[in-house]
């Protein structure tokens, strides 16, 4: 797995592999931002919601990047991966066979706002929590 970091007082970067760690990983390195951030109370929700971002983007097979940002009003969360697919919310009373989308299900509960943006080279799937 490849991990880089870099941070400042309102914007982190991490860059990650394709692998079945990267969520983890994100998670544990979002704590500390998040902390400095003094964000704690949107810790738990944001945990959850880099998970099934992260976990996304791990299985296109290629290095993607998760930031988060704050204003000090809201944390917003974006991963950044070279696929222009677009991310499909599963519909909640599908059946269970269906592939994919139970995550975006979670980030919609989750997440304040959540969307995301096709860019020449890949997209940004985004998620902001209000303080």
């Amino acid at each position: 797995m490849v991990a880089s970091t870099v941070g400042s007082r309102t914007a982190y970067r991490l860059y990650l592999g394709p692998h079945p760690g990267a969520a983890p990983c994100a998670r544990i390195a979002m704590e500390r931002p998040i902390r400095d951030w003094g964000l704690l109370n949107l810790l738990e929700d944001a945990r959850l919601i880099v998970a099934e971002l992260v976990a996304n983007a791990a299985r296109l097979g290629e290095i993607f990047e998760m930031r988060l940002k704050t204003d000090g009003a809201k944390l917003r969360i974006e991963v950044i991966d070279r696929s222009h697919e677009k991310p499909v919310m599963r519909d909640e009373y599908a059946d269970d066979e269906s592939e994919g989308g139970r995550g975006l299900l979670l980030v919609n509960a989750f997440a304040d706002r959540w969307g995301f943006k096709i860019h020449e080279v890949g997209k940004t799937v985004w998620a902001e929590l209000d303080k």
